[in-house]
């Protein structure tokens, strides 16, 4: 029952005669307090240096590179600019001869004194070529083809006709002529540049007040040499880390770091070649004339960051790349010289640490021998550093105290030993006298019936509070009961055997009446009541021969009826308060009828709220699974007290447990 128990004296297993603790061995090494101090100064002292040293090394190497990436990006613009002012100059020169060429006729001094005219001009113009179809100006019959370049200090002249093949058919003068404007060739070496490469800028020559979309009358075109580029490229070269590039308007890289890929391959090369994936972006921005930055790595794993620019309109596009390894080295290099000199600082640290431990962990060694010695019994051993007034002093003046408390409790529990043995004794002989309140089983017989009355009661403690009685108060007729006192221990105990005296008095004297016998009692029980505790009881009468029965409740589980035929039931009964409260007349008795091979079971609530190690309860509903038909009255105990101990397992019983069985069946069955 829900109640609190009274305290309990606790148990304390001292044997009699201790044996002395075998004195321990010295610390080892590994194990030691001082090793352990020493272990975890430099572990912390290392994560510390380790933390320090990745967090400088980490913003050193972030800043170092996004100053790269800046002076890169500065690097770049610098040298577009120079690459945009020489081919500017070389377009404005072409832009000039196209406009004079038209305007000044057909004359060959003139057209040929505006040829050396551009060339003296701009130094970076290598050649320069006029060419006038025949009959398209005025008063021309026979037009204009002269081609002058440099060579070395003086001029080389030829007519275009000279160079050995038919202009009109070549590529770059039918697409001259057929274009709308202006536009740069790819690098290019034959004879007539003298195995230079060369890269010319071509323009449609239209006459006076033509517009842009008329048909040409010829053209004009000016070389710039691709080494003029390249050593505006190279200005930014050298061992930098830096790796400038020039790709031609179609993608060509005229300017690599590379020489397999220089005048060899185009950017989409690079992009499509197996490991070039990360040159995609460059390709790209080189196709649309757009300024990019992206990062990439190169086939050795190395980051790599680039900057793409377009040269002006030109279709001409510059890009620098820059290695983070090469910035990287030296802060790799400094990185390694602060990790030399943190371990040697780590070292003596280790050292230091070793010196100071030493002193800490001696005293503590030399109150463990006297511990040591306090564990074979000798309390007597002198302890040092009493005096002392830091923390070991505190450590030694616990231990003068811890000795001195110790042999007072080893006093007193010894007294508690000798206590404890009588108190275990006493509870022994009250658990006996207890047992022998209750009735054993027993078999009535009358007629041709045969009732057999069995139980079982499994106490919580030692002592319990539950209980159970029959009787055959006259011939054939049988008296029962079962309760369950409030709380465990001796005061349920003290209260049970008062209830069972009062039951069995009143049952003689109301002849076996059960609602008559509750009510008496409910009186009896309530006097001097001072601490209150009351008791749940189930009461029936029997008649052997007929099977009927009378039934009532003062607060109880309801009984289960099995029948013959296996089904299982339980009576509702109407109950009243439990006994001890208070007086109370409100007892109905319930009259039913024992049928042959049916069986009567009353219990306690130590049953159907018995535990799991889940703390789910046993319930109704198993009790009523755990019965089978045919079953006599004492197999009809076992059997639903291993079920109930299978079903709370390992959890520890939290309630008396009690089971009253009543089976009636005719003789020879």
């Amino acid at each position: 029952m829900a109640a609190i128990a009274p305290r309990q004296i606790e148990e304390l297993p001292v044997p009699a005669n201790p044996a002395p603790a075998p004195a321990p061995a010295r610390v080892h090494w590994r194990d030691s307090l001082r090793t352990r101090m020493v272990l975890w100064s430099s572990l912390l002292n290392a994560g510390l240096l380790l933390v320090t040293a990745l967090a400088f090394y980490g913003g050193a190497r972030l800043l170092i590179v996004q100053n790269a990436r800046a002076e890169a990006d500065g690097l770049a613009r610098q040298t577009v600019r120079g690459l945009e002012a020489t081919v500017e100059s070389v377009q404005v020169s072409g832009r000039t001869l196209a406009a004079s060429a038209t305007g000044v006729g057909v004359q060959p001094s003139s057209l040929r004194s505006l040829l050396v005219a551009s060339l003296a001009g701009d130094p970076d113009i290598a050649g320069a070529m006029v060419i006038v179809e025949p009959g398209q100006l005025p008063g021309d019959d026979d037009g204009f083809t002269w081609y002058i370049r440099r060579d070395g200090t003086r001029l080389a002249e030829q007519s275009v006709a000279d160079l050995g093949y038919d202009y009109r058919t070549m590529p770059w003068y039918v697409r001259t002529v057929a274009a709308s404007g202006p536009w740069w060739s790819e690098p290019y070496a034959n004879a007539a540049t003298a195995g230079e490469f060369f890269a010319t800028y071509n323009l449609p020559l239209r006459r006076p007040g033509d517009p842009a979309g008329a048909p040409a009358v010829g053209m004009v075109s000016l070389d710039i040499p691709v080494a003029r580029l390249a050593a505006l490229v190279g200005g930014a070269d050298g061992d930098t880390g830096l790796q400038p590039m020039l790709f031609s308007p179609e993608g060509l890289a005229v300017v690599h770091p590379d020489p397999q890929v220089q005048m060899r391959a185009s950017a989409a090369d690079l992009a499509s070649t197996a490991g070039g994936e990360g040159w995609q972006p460059l390709a790209a921005a080189i196709e649309r004339h757009e300024t990019v930055r992206f990062e990439h790595g190169d086939a050795e794993g190395d980051a790599l960051g680039t900057v793409v620019l377009p040269v002006a309109d030109s279709g001409w596009t510059f890009a620098l790349t820059v290695s983070d390894r090469y910035f990287l080295h030296r802060l790799n290099r400094i990185a390694l010289w602060v990790a030399l000199g943190g371990l040697l600082a780590l070292m003596a640290a280790l050292w230091l640490a070793r010196r100071y431990s030493r002193a800490i962990a001696s005293p503590i060694e030399e109150l463990t021998d006297s511990a040591r010695h306090f564990s074979q019994g000798d309390f007597d051993y002198p302890l040092p550093y009493v005096q002392r007034s830091d923390e070991v002093g505190v450590m030694a003046r616990a231990f003068d105290s811890a000795r001195g408390s110790i042999k007072q409790q080893l006093h007193e529990i010894g007294q508690m030993a000798s206590a404890r043995q009588k108190l275990e004794s006493e509870l022994s002989i009250a658990r006996d006298i207890q047992q022998s309140m209750l009735p054993a089983a027993r078999a009535f017989d009358t007629g041709h019936m045969h009732v057999e009355a069995h139980a079982l009661l499994e106490p919580a403690t030692a002592v319990g509070g539950d209980f159970y009685l029959f009787s055959e108060l006259e011939p054939g007729v049988l008296w029962f009961a079962i309760g369950d006192v409030s709380d465990k221990g001796v005061p349920a105990a003290l209260f049970m055997a008062r209830t069972v005296t009062v039951l069995e008095q009143l049952a003689r004297r109301h002849a076996g009446d059960p609602a008559k016998i509750l009510a008496t009692a409910s009186v009896r029980l309530a006097e001097g009541n001072d601490t209150c505790m009351f008791a749940t009881v189930l009461c029936g009468r029997l008649d052997v021969a007929s099977g009927r029965f009378q039934l009532a409740s003062a607060g109880h589980e309801p009984p289960l009826l099995l029948q013959a035929d296996g089904e299982a039931s339980l009576l509702a009964l109407e109950g009243g308060p439990s006994l001890g409260f208070e007086a109370s007349d409100a007892y109905r008795a319930h009259e039913g009828v024992l049928a042959a091979g049916a069986t009567l079971v009353g219990y306690t609530d130590g049953v159907t709220e018995a535990f799991d190690a889940g703390n789910q309860a046993y319930g109704d509903q198993r009790l009523l699974r755990a019965l089978r038909a045919g079953d006599s009255a004492a197999d009809a105990c076992h059997r639903l007290l291993e079920d109930v101990r299978r079903f709370a397992g390992e959890a520890p019983q939290s309630d008396d447990i009690t089971i009253l069985a009543i089976s009636r069946r005719r003789e020879g069955a």
